[in-house]
């Protein structure tokens, strides 16, 4: 057993999820000459991550619950998420999603890979399951003394398991910039990432470790952690 609990912090689009499970949510059912003009909007800094995300999801000719139904079938889980998930819950640690999306598309995954323990963080959809858009949202994870509009401040929820679990460590998963970034380099002790936010890391000198198809970097570290703590 861990003496010092170690918890866990996945992104979810790209991270946790394989693919960018919002993005698929409204690609096949938004014109897409408004998406790319709206996603224009966003690269200029026109407008935030909040109101593009609130702009194209309703244009979306469907309810949530059609969405959650496409989200359960499509969306999968990074391997060895199942496995890491368990080592650090058995740790008594805790192992949460932050995400800039809706938990209407990230609930399902989670359910349907039979990790629906995990605490999620993320923008919520108010509308009934069967309404149509424009949907009624709520940000519970947004601070306003965050550095961007990024729907959920990803350092509040890695400084809360901090204030709330004394002599833990907290490990952050990421893919992105923006929310990812300003957690790795702001609030994580503990860095893993690929894409976008290991190129960042790496251009900032912020340690880092990468992963790929899998998980197997986290589950090694992970292992050793466990065991080292054990022994002690």
């Amino acid at each position: 057993m861990m003496s010092v609990n170690i918890h866990v912090v996945f992104d979810f689009d790209g991270t946790l999820a394989t693919t960018f499970v919002g993005g698929e949510m409204f690609r096949c059912c938004t014109p897409p000459n408004s998406v790319d003009e709206l996603s224009g909007h966003f690269s200029a800094g026109t407008i935030s991550l909040r109101q593009y995300q609130e702009s194209v999801f309703d244009m979306v000719d469907e309810t949530t619950f059609e969405m959650s139904k496409r989200a359960a079938l499509h969306g999968c889980i990074r391997k060895c998420a199942t496995e890491v998930c368990e080592l650090v819950w058995d740790s008594g640690g805790v192992v949460s999603v932050a995400s800039a999306g809706l938990n209407f598309y990230i609930e399902p995954v989670l359910e349907k890979a039979g990790l629906d323990r995990i605490e999620l963080h993320s923008g919520k959809v108010l509308s009934e399951p069967g309404e149509r858009p424009p949907f009624r949202y709520d940000y519970p994870s947004y601070v306003k003394s965050c550095r961007g509009d990024w729907v959920t401040c990803k350092c509040e929820v890695i400084n809360r398991l901090k204030s709330n679990h004394g002599g833990s460590e907290v490990i952050f998963v990421g893919d992105g910039l923006l929310g990812d970034a300003c957690a790795a380099a702001n609030a994580a002790d503990t860095v893993f990432a690929t894409g976008k936010l290991l190129r960042y890391c790496k251009e900032n000198k912020i340690s880092a470790t990468e992963f790929g198809k899998d998980f197997r970097p986290l589950l090694r570290y992970l292992h050793d952690k466990t065991f080292i703590t054990g022994a002690s």
